[in-house]
């Protein structure tokens, strides 16, 4: 997607700490957090592919981890973005 802002996982259209939160806990909490999960703040689809930003298939901490580096200027930008 052209418009797609990598790294926003939560959909706020900002890319921050919260994305990198979000990503983790919906692995460590699925039932709570993940795509399907109880949450009204949950995951979602569009959510999981933004978040995906460390340039390996699929949503890892490896990608919370990113977006924490992103942050933290360790990069100019996403390896994905």
């Amino acid at each position: 997607v052209s418009n797609r802002l990598y790294g926003d996982s939560n959909l706020d259209g900002e890319v921050d700490l919260s994305d990198a939160i979000l990503i983790m806990q919906s692995l460590a909490n699925p039932d709570k957090y993940g795509k399907t999960g109880s949450d009204k703040k949950h995951l979602t689809q569009e959510g999981s592919l933004n978040g995906d930003v460390d340039g390996e298939k699929g949503l890892t901490s490896n990608d919370a981890l990113t977006i924490q580096m992103k942050l933290l200027g360790f990069y100019n930008k996403l390896p994905i973005a």
